[in-house]
């Protein structure tokens, strides 16, 4: 119903806001009414109905390529955003922005100074969340609620 119809376009990490939109990562590359990107790339959709005949807008909700998120290697694989819009990221495997570096088995936060198509952040310091300080290394967190 909503765009989403090619492999590449698999959903591979969703985040659910308060509001009822959903901010989006695909396994690959997307193009859906609104926005298009890639595999580091977080979508918001904004849902103006749900259920048999889904309906609603798309719009690029973080720009990963944009804060150095390039690699094949850095797919965002989870997302969790928290009431100051804190955004909380893994990857599929190891990733290195400006601040802080990791593999699939860590946590790490965007403080983010702008979305959209311009997306700027800033990381850390350091990890949120050291999966190998915590016997979690050679794995790959691909969904995570904080409180």
């Amino acid at each position: 119903d909503v765009d989403l119809t090619t492999s590449g376009e698999d959903v591979d990490a969703v985040y659910v806001q308060a509001n009822g939109s959903l901010i989006v990562s695909t396994s690959g590359s997307f193009s859906v009414s609104g926005a298009s990107g890639r595999d580091e790339d977080l979508l918001l959709f904004t849902p103006t109905g749900l259920g048999a005949n889904t309906s609603g807008t798309w719009s690029l909700y973080f720009d990963g390529s944009d804060v150095g998120l390039t690699d094949s290697s850095e797919d965002v694989y989870g997302v969790w955003v928290d009431a100051n819009g804190d955004i909380y990221l893994t990857t599929a495997g190891a990733f290195a922005v400006t601040g802080v570096s990791g593999d699939g088995a860590d946590i790490f936060v965007c403080a983010p100074g702008s979305l959209g198509s311009n997306t700027s952040c800033v990381f850390g310091p350091g990890l949120y969340w050291d999966g190998s300080a915590n016997g979690y290394s050679g794995e790959i967190i691909d969904a995570m609620t904080i409180r």
